[in-house]
């Protein structure tokens, strides 16, 4: 009977039957990756892919130039100790953690200025940069891209941000990945390929 509905409802609006097909799931990105079939994981993966690679990921060669005076992070001290500690906030900025297995000491941290959200910095222990996140779109309310690059400024990976529980993650050639959603990550056979213990 579905089905019979669905046809009846596909005669009396033809143009939706001639859209783009990709089109038909785009609206449906923040739902549940592991009960999609493969078809509906296609279609989302390509529109994904239109939206993040719109314009290439290309090597940027200027980033330790244009981001000298980042290079060292001044405050190195407070702002890893803050966010050893757990504070999301030091500041003016924003800040996160990222932890070294189980330990509660942290490797890597980011901060991120109040007034520019359009990027994140990420330093090594000793306050080293070693990664920035250009952010594009309604940061920080979603969707949003990022394209993280290495301070060499060799692109690392491009993620479309759904929602805090959903994110596309892509290689910089445009190569999927796999989808975030919560603790794992997912590949196109919903095999679990990594895992983070916060999202």
């Amino acid at each position: 009977m579905k089905k019979i509905l669905f046809f009846i409802f596909l005669l009396l609006f033809p143009t939706f039957a001639y859209a783009n097909y990709n089109d038909i799931y785009i609206a449906d990105l923040s739902y549940d990756w592991i009960n999609k079939n493969e078809l509906e994981k296609e279609a989302i993966i390509n529109e994904v892919q239109d939206i993040v690679f719109e314009n290439p990921v290309l090597i940027r060669n200027d980033l330790k130039n244009t981001f000298r005076d980042k290079l060292k992070d001044k405050d190195y001290v407070n702002h890893y100790y803050a966010a050893s500690a757990g504070h999301k906030e030091y500041k003016d900025y924003n800040l996160s953690a990222f932890y070294i297995g189980k330990f509660k000491s942290i490797y890597m941290y980011a901060i991120q200025d109040k007034k520019d959200l359009t990027k994140s910095y990420y330093y090594d222990a000793m306050g080293n940069l070693k990664y920035i996140d250009f952010i594009a779109g309604d940061y920080p309310d979603f969707p949003y891209t990022v394209i993280q690059y290495k301070i060499s400024g060799k692109p690392v990976s491009a993620i479309y941000y759904i929602s805090k529980d959903c994110q596309y993650l892509f290689k910089p050639n445009g190569e999927f990945e796999g989808v975030w959603y919560k603790h794992n990550l997912y590949n196109k056979h919903n095999k679990i390929i990594l895992k983070r213990t916060t999202y």
